[in-house]
């Protein structure tokens, strides 16, 4: 007599709806693939106490877009599901994620990044916004969304406020040379999962000049994109980079679950990484809806789970 299949149960750990609003967009594709796959999903609010994170075989850390504003909350429920073993990414990847100093790790590993000034102090900040000959970013170390992130004209005393504000909530400041490409051309965004590339969607700009966002608030435009050689070569060098690094540390030698990461084109005309999102970035699948299907595919392989069963 044949037995009984063992379902698959899955949890995203999110956001409250207060927050998120309309803003998750790739719920509904995620709930089609997983219903389609036969895994079960359960959505749960990763501040709520009462949530059964031990109850799944596994946990996804997806649309958790409060934690600036309970940090500290958030780095500590992290800790707690670290004993889990559940959680992906995990836990301590996120957390050395989550600050933007990690691109200092992989320029290391020979990443190509965007030059980058790490401040700590007022005179720190004046002494890179000098060196920086045209615009500049200011953004602080740990941040999500653009908040408190700004693109300047060089001697915009604007530049210094911004980061002395940051500075003021006890965070490190980081001060870039601004990528022209990025004002008009955006930004390109690969989603990996599992160490594969799924797909990639360009993102259109977001900052505008003089600290404010293109249209006055946070709205991404996304269109599906085909990554050249150039852009596909950072990709795989930043893959490869992290991947070195979350083994080295912190004994993670399985590909990571997802990764998206973003990819400029400098002035020269060479490719160089933004950014690799770890923590919770969201997979644009309104751009790329088979993008769902490839993270439930290889959520299954993960947790055993055959196809539709």
């Amino acid at each position: 007599m044949p037995g009984t299949a063992v379902t698959i149960r899955v949890a995203f750990a999110v956001a409250p709806a207060e927050v998120l609003g309309d803003d998750d967009t790739d719920r509904a594709a995620h709930d089609a693939a997983f219903a389609a796959a036969a895994i079960g999903l359960d959505h749960h609010v990763w501040s709520d106490p009462d949530a059964p994170w031990a109850d799944y075989d596994l946990v996804v850390v997806r649309s958790t877009w409060d934690y600036l504003e309970h940090e500290d909350e958030f780095r500590a429920w992290l800790g707690r599901m670290d004993a889990l073993g559940t959680l992906h990414n995990p836990a301590r990847v996120i957390a050395w994620n989550l600050d933007k100093r990690y691109l200092v790790d992989l320029a290391a590993e020979g990443v190509p990044v965007i030059p980058m000034d790490v401040c700590l102090d007022p005179t720190a900040v004046v002494e890179a916004l000098v060196q920086v000959a045209g615009e500049v970013v200011v953004k602080p170390a740990v941040s999500a969304g653009s908040r408190l992130t700004g693109r300047f004209a060089h001697g915009d005393p604007a530049a210094e406020t911004l980061a002395l504000a940051i500075l003021a909530e006890g965070r490190p400041v980081l001060v870039q040379p601004a990528v022209r490409s990025v004002a008009k051309q955006g930004e390109v965004s690969t989603l990996v999962f599992g160490g594969s590339i799924s797909h990639s969607v360009r993102k259109g700009p977001l900052l505008d000049l003089g600290g404010g966002l293109v249209g006055g608030a946070y709205t991404e435009t996304l269109e599906p994109e085909t990554l050249t050689p150039a852009r596909r070569a950072v990709v795989e060098a930043a893959s490869s980079a992290v991947g070195r690094l979350v083994e080295a540390r912190f004994d993670v030698s399985e590909p990571l679950l997802y990764a998206r990461i973003d990819v400029v084109t400098l002035d020269d005309g060479t490719e160089a990484l933004l950014e690799v999102e770890l923590a919770e970035p969201a997979f644009f699948l309104s751009a790329a809806p088979l993008g769902a299907g490839r993270f439930v595919a290889e959520v299954a392989r993960r947790t055993g789970a055959a196809p539709g069963h």
